[in-house]
């Protein structure tokens, strides 16, 4: 066998080894340094099976996983401290009403229910206190009331343009991107935050704009 005929044979059986790792469920990735060929094949490969019907659902090791987790940090969380209030003032006082594990868990928006990720915070705050929302579709919470939540900056409206944005926290990495729909849709130019991290592989996805 040639030495051009031997790397194709290698070349087809790291194919073959990615596609039955995929197949098997597990987290899988492509060698390094393809070809642009190589990499659209490797790239279709992993389409075909995150269109699977078994690939709709994220796996149960990792959904367990994931509470477990939760459910770790609920029992690491320190109780606050109670603060001391007048003799006078204690008819007034109101209950106090705390996260259950419940509303934490339940949702898909729970699972970053400490989050909130926005482009061009003081535009987004001022837009958010004008806006009529009689008729806006999405004047709705995406986060149920009483759960904790903190802004993080990641960029402005004008530098954010046409392109994907990624951002980086203490618990997720994701991407800030502007809806570029139908021109007649009411959702074109909105700005959306997206988490990377896949739902079934558990692995974090590399954005692309030509690919959009």
């Amino acid at each position: 066998m040639s030495g051009e005929d031997q790397e194709r044979f290698e070349d087809y059986l790291e194919l073959e080894q990615y596609i039955e790792q995929l197949q098997a469920g597990r987290v899988a990735h492509p060698p390094a340094e393809l070809t642009p060929g190589q990499a659209n094949i490797y790239r279709m490969a992993a389409l075909f099976r995150s269109a699977s019907p078994e690939a709709g659902e994220p796996r149960p090791e990792f959904a367990a996983d994931l509470q477990a987790r939760l459910e770790q940090e609920l029992q690491q969380r320190p109780s606050p401290a109670p603060q001391p209030q007048p003799l006078q003032r204690k008819k007034e006082q109101k209950k106090l009403h705390y996260v259950s594990r419940r509303a934490l868990l339940t949702g898909g928006a729970a699972v970053a229910a400490s989050l909130v990720v926005g482009a061009g915070i003081e535009h987004a705050v001022e837009q958010a206190s004008t806006a009529k929302t009689v008729n806006d579709p999405y004047a709705g919470h995406l986060i149920a009331a009483g759960v904790p939540t903190t802004w993080h900056f990641v960029t402005t409206l004008t530098e954010l343009g046409n392109s994907a944005v990624r951002f980086v926290t203490d618990t997720v990495v994701g991407y800030i991107i502007r809806n570029d729909g139908d021109e007649n849709s009411k959702d074109k130019g909105k700005i959306v935050a997206m988490s990377a991290a896949c739902t079934h592989m558990g692995c974090l996805v590399q954005w692309q704009d030509s690919d959009r």
